[in-house]
């Protein structure tokens, strides 16, 4: 499957089609299918299983590089998951991602940057109970002219 995510084209594919409604279930906010095979980034997902006296490990990898390899297909999917995430925030040509909670109160959007375990999502949750508008517990996404867009 090929898709576009914030100007960014990513291609994945598997060894085994029956894993592509889950492997659809970790595509990031703004997928959007893509009509042409170009991409800038591609995934190949190994899908292992049971065999004749031997396990076969699930991996993942973002081009050659091993992303993750598990007997647990379900954490190989996460780690999909986030690695998409992680990356389309990396490589986004129309969008700048900054790791951040954001709300909306009064028609502004408060920006709420930390590191990963700072409290963004305590702070996020507080600001929704007091009556903002969720944004992101995750991402700020700006376009280019200073606007912030949601991302779930």
């Amino acid at each position: 499957m090929t898709g576009i995510a914030y100007g960014h084209r990513i291609g994945i594919r598997v060894t085994d089609a029956s894993v592509l409604d889950s492997v659809a279930r970790c595509l990031p906010p703004g997928w959007k299918p893509a009509a042409r095979p170009l991409v800038d980034s591609m995934y190949s997902l190994v899908v292992g299983g049971e065999g004749p006296k031997v396990r076969r490990f699930n991996v993942l990898y973002r081009s050659t590089t091993r992303v993750a390899r598990s007997l647990d297909l379900d954490s190989v999917l996460d780690t999909l998951k986030g690695d998409l995430k992680l990356h389309i925030a990396g490589f986004a040509s129309s969008r700048v991602f900054v790791h951040a909670g954001v709300v909306g109160w009064r028609g502004r959007a408060i920006v709420l940057p930390g590191r990963t375990y700072a409290g963004k999502s305590t702070l996020v949750a507080a600001l929704l109970r007091a009556g903002a508008k969720y944004y992101s517990d995750e991402y700020a996404v700006l376009d280019r002219r200073g606007r912030v867009h949601p991302f779930p």
